[in-house]
């Protein structure tokens, strides 16, 4: 096997369990996580320095990009962690596409469970408060986290998932390794 296709079946296992834990647990564990850390680092370091250095680049970039969402509690630590570990993998180019990608799967993953659950309108009216919220730095608007009552949550390892999934097979030219 080509280590290309190596890279790519590690990939997807780890994303993919990370998914289903997510899903089925509501939790991602720290001993997963770290094992794609450490295996893509380790793979990367097979390829010298360039990128390892692009390994470790990305990995930094999305925790200071997904570090503070945490912090706000909008996002969970689990969330901010499998974040740096597929930005290990990807790089920071391949890791800024897939946070954009695993956005968009996070917010139809939303939508459809708020349409579930029957609670649409007041997801909707929370997500204006949020916006109203940052847009005004606070000053008006309710601030909505993980920890509100009621507050709608997805597994969003599954859309972190899905979005970096999409992004390693559909980018033209494929991750930059």
């Amino acid at each position: 096997m080509d280590p290309a296709s190596i890279i790519t079946l590690a990939f997807v296992a780890f994303v993919g369990a990370a998914a289903v834990w997510d899903v089925t647990r509501r939790k991602i564990p720290n001993s997963l996580v770290l094992a794609g850390l450490t295996g893509a680092l380790a793979l990367r370091a097979l390829g010298g320095w360039p990128p390892l250095g692009a390994g470790l680049a990305g990995a930094g970039l999305a925790f200071v990009i997904t570090f503070p969402f945490f912090l706000l509690r909008g996002m969970g630590g689990g969330d901010v962690k499998l974040f740096v570990a597929v930005g290990a993998f990807m790089g920071p180019a391949g890791f800024f596409a897939a946070l954009i990608a695993s956005a968009i799967v996070g917010g139809v993953l939303g939508l459809v469970l708020a349409i579930r659950r029957g609670v649409l309108l007041p997801v909707l009216l929370n997500v204006k408060d949020l916006a109203v919220n940052a847009a005004t730095l606070g000053k008006v608007g309710e601030r909505v986290t993980l920890d509100t009552p009621g507050a709608l949550t997805v597994p969003y390892g599954a859309a972190i998932a899905l979005g970096s999934l999409a992004v390693w097979f559909l980018l033209p030219g494929g991750v930059p390794w």
